[in-house]
This record gives structure tokens, sequence and C-alpha cells, in this order.
């Protein structure tokens, strides 16, 4: 869901436009059994809930923290970008042509963004670890775009070591 202003070609750039995600009743009760499963421990139990909604962001994110902690690093980010094809999916409309003037804001404060953030912080992380440091910062930046007043993952710190890897200095 979108709320904010627009503008014109030749005008200044629009007024920033705040997205969040809207999840349904199903996903909400899913989201529950998501929860119980993390708070086991056992990736199985995660796994069997995700076999029953595949697709499910919040889950993935969290399976994917959990092999990127045992060292399974190709299937966290086969998880990280399933999530975030689920959510490019489930984008507004206007969510991508923001994000590239980077006015759009998805705050950190709405628990249903979280998992976006948290896939999108992964994937700058992935990226980094890979070699791909111009792809990191911009990432990174765009992560810093859309939610710059919180800066939950405290991007701040971590542009300028982004910046020096992708020889972006000025």
């Amino acid at each position: 869901r979108g709320e904010g202003g627009g503008g014109g070609a030749g005008a200044p750039p629009p007024p920033p436009m705040s997205f969040v995600f809207v999840h349904s009743r199903s996903y909400r009760e899913l989201q529950v059994e998501v929860e119980m499963a993390t708070a086991t421990g056992d990736p199985a139990a995660l796994q069997r809930v995700l076999a029953a909604c595949p697709y499910n962001t919040d889950g993935l994110v969290r399976l994917a923290d959990y092999c990127s902690h045992t060292g399974q690093h190709e299937l966290a980010g086969e998880c990280v970008d399933k999530a975030l094809h689920a959510c490019e999916a489930a984008f507004h409309p206007q969510m991508r042509s923001r994000c590239t003037q980077g006015t759009a804001r998805l705050r950190w404060r709405n628990a249903a963004n979280r998992p976006f953030l948290r896939a999108l912080f992964r994937q700058m992380k992935r990226a980094s670890r890979e070699g791909c440091h111009r792809t990191a910062l911009e990432l990174g930046k765009l992560l810093f775009c859309l939610d710059p007043e919180g800066d939950p993952m405290h991007l701040l710190l971590r542009l300028p070591g982004l910046a020096l890897a992708a020889r972006e200095h000025r």
C-alpha cells in the first residue's frame, strides 16, 4: 500500500512515499507457525512450514539465517532470492520507480516490512562476500534510503566500507 504525493517530468523529485507490506489473515496465521517452528531451534520444523507455504518470506529469511550460520551459504542464498522474489511480486505499482528515485520509504517499525528488509540486507552481505562490491554498495544505499531516519541496520557505519571496497571513495 502506498501513500504520498506525485511529481511530473522536469519537476523536482517527488516527496517520499511510504509503503508497507500487507498480509492476509491466512498469512498472519501461518506466521504464528513460523515463529513456533523457529522457537524450537529445529530447522526441519521450519522446512515443514515452508513445504506448506514455500514463499513465506519470514520463514525463508529465518531459514537463510540458519543455513548461513551452519555454512550452507548456497542454500541461504537460494532462500534469500526466493524471499526477494516473493516480496517483489507483491510490490505496489509505484514501489520500483520510487526506489530508483530514492523516494520510497519502507519502515522497519512496521513488522510486515522486516522480512523484505532483512532479505535485502542478507543479499547485500552476500554480494560483498562474493566480491560484487559495487552491487553490495548499491543495495546498501537502497536499504538506507528505505528507512533513513531509523537506519535499523546501521548502514551509515557500513556504507563507507562498502564504498571503499567498490572503489567509490568520492
